[in-house]
């Protein structure tokens, strides 16, 4: 089959994502590769990842954007040093989303993005105090079940725990997995993400699980059915149109425009994942500084007081899901897109009260 499909890899650097970007660049399916890490290869991550001595003190993104050219030198491969939640959803757009995290909201939040963006994606993991490997399959739908419609508040309480695959100070972590266990879990990743881009028969069905015990040799598939009180209440999938223009042309005031007819002057912008910063405090003497800027994408000039140097924090009622018209100064509307920090290939949602597009 010839190389015609892409895929965005996220966690591309770990004790899974590091064993699966060779058998992705072997593909002949995959045309191109996205892969998303904001992490950097330490001496402990030897004994648990696919790299070498020479690759200690590099991002992982670009060390496997490297290796996947050196395999594959007609494929397109972009490297990406960011956590997910800070790379702009359009550049995550691809035909399959693979996901090697090792904390529940990271994987939330690929979960938010898959569904928006209208891509399947499988979902891998491992637990090495039992040798167990599992993949997840998603695809999304208004009927098909979510990574979070099988959660309840239990899991919910664990969105910030994280379970680490390498090592520290030349000890394990009680939660690391050695390599040949990454290198399974990946192995089964690639193979299910080869079938559901050809299409051939044995592929998952849409919210299902397969769970190997490697110690006992047993294999379990599981599955998962729509949950109605799914906290992604909305399942459905959004149709992106692009804005014509960089960021740096298109204004605030522009982008809310296009919901005005319908919102009587209460339209508003989100950005999925995203929060902005109205305010921020300074932490040493407590002035404060006015802006309106993505939190997660504040210039280094934001992030210090101007009088005493101390760090500057956002929080509270500095802080805001989306940003309304009627609520904005004539100042604010005619900022560009790029002045609030956004970047090409962000997608931004403009809601009218009963509806958003």
């Amino acid at each position: 089959m010839q190389a015609a499909y892409a895929v965005s890899v996220i966690g591309a650097g770990g004790n899974i994502g590091s064993h699966l970007v060779g058998h992705l660049a072997r593909m002949p399916e995959v045309a191109r590769l996205v892969l998303v890490d904001h992490d950097v290869y330490e001496a402990g991550n030897l004994s648990g990842q696919d790299i070498t001595n020479r690759d200690l003190g590099r991002p992982k993104a670009i060390v496997q954007a490297r290796r996947a050219r050196a395999i594959n030198p007609t494929l397109d491969v972009a490297g990406v040093v960011a956590r997910a939640q800070d790379v702009p959803l359009g550049k995550l757009r691809a035909d399959v989303l693979l996901a090697c995290l090792d904390t529940r909201v990271a994987r939330q939040f690929v979960n938010m993005a898959a569904w928006r963006l209208g891509t399947p994606w499988i979902d891998a993991g491992v637990r090495a105090d039992g040798s167990l490997v599992r993949i997840d399959l998603f695809v999304p739908g208004d009927e098909h079940p979510c990574l979070e419609c099988a959660w309840g508040d239990a899991d919910r309480d664990l969105l910030e725990a994280e379970f680490p695959c390498g090592v520290t100070n030349g000890e394990a972590y009680e939660t690391a997995a050695p390599s040949s266990l990454g290198a399974l879990a990946a192995a089964l990743q690639a193979l299910e993400c080869q079938k559901v881009l050809s299409g051939a028969d044995g592929c998952l069905s849409p919210g299902s699980q397969v769970v190997l015990d490697a110690a006992n040799h047993r294999h379990l598939v599981t599955s998962t059915r729509r949950n109605a009180d799914c906290r992604l209440a909305d399942h459905g999938v959004w149709h992106i149109e692009p804005l014509i223009g960089p960021t740096k042309t298109i204004k605030l005031g522009d982008v809310l425009a296009l919901g005005d007819r319908r919102s009587n002057g209460r339209s508003a912008v989100r950005l999925l994942g995203q929060r902005f910063a109205r305010r921020l405090e300074c932490t040493g003497c407590g002035e404060p500084k006015r802006l309106l800027r993505l939190a997660r994408r504040l210039r280094p000039s934001d992030r210090r007081c101007a009088h005493c140097r101390a760090p500057l924090l956002a929080s509270g009622f500095g802080l805001m899901d989306q940003l309304v018209r009627d609520e904005l100064t004539q100042r604010d509307l005619d900022r560009s897109l790029h002045a609030l920090g956004l970047r090409d290939g962000d997608v931004v949602t403009v809601d009218t009260g009963d509806r958003a597009t």
